[in-house]
């Protein structure tokens, strides 16, 4: 909050441009509320005020998100105090003049930058990330299944070499069609992303499964 001497006379002017710039008399007399004008008028003077010096103070820094209501920097001028502020949002640009610098009319201060919106554009990069953690987590546990299809077919094969009897036929019959029906990739729509895995998966080990079949 900002707090004036009881002799000063502040003005809240918002500009409604992106370039904000030291006000001339005429936008001056416009922002001061009516029964301050004459006020004002004395404090600017009756001649040209082209060339008054303002000292500026800023009350922003270069990346502020800023609203209607914020003021930017203030002027100062004999007993005279302006606060600049933008109508709009947006996020505010570099400094144009130092702190405590002398100016004079029309000269730039500061821009406003239209960032505000495009800040809120993280989403797509978040749900990029979520795209990219399930398509890792999906590897992972494809891995795990072939992992795991390895070494239950290694121990398959193990015990069919120990024992060729009709009890273990039917189990690998059984277990040829348990594969087939999990990872046959018939069994999945051709828009379906997992269709892509189940045919690698497939034509990886049915060979495999008609190899021992036939030995």
């Amino acid at each position: 909050m900002m707090f004036f001497h009881r002799h000063e006379l502040a003005i809240r002017y918002a500009h409604r441009g992106l370039t904000l710039s030291v006000p001339d008399r005429d936008r001056l007399l416009n922002a001061c509320e009516p029964g301050e004008r004459r006020r004002l008028q004395r404090l600017l003077g009756a001649g040209d005020t082209a060339d008054a010096p303002w000292q500026v103070q800023w009350q922003k820094t270069a990346g502020d998100m800023l609203q209607p209501s914020d003021v930017v920097a203030t002027l100062h001028h004999e007993g005279l105090v302006v606060e600049l502020a933008f109508a709009q949002r947006g996020t505010l640009g570099e400094w144009l003049v130092t702190r405590g610098a002398l100016v004079t009319i029309a000269t730039k201060l500061t821009v406003l930058e239209r960032r505000a919106k495009a800040a809120a554009a993280p989403a797509p990069a978040a749900a990029s990330n979520d795209l990219l953690r399930h398509f890792v987590a999906r590897q992972r546990r494809d891995a795990e299944t072939i992992a795991s299809l390895e070494a239950r077919l290694a121990t398959f094969q193990a015990r069919q070499m120990e024992d060729a009897s009709a009890v273990s036929d039917a189990k690998f019959r059984r277990l040829k069609h348990e594969f087939s029906k999990r990872f046959h990739p018939d069994t999945r729509p051709a828009s379906d992303p997992e269709r892509v895995f189940r045919e690698l998966i497939f034509r990886e080990f049915w060979p495999v499964f008609e190899e021992i079949e036939r030995s």
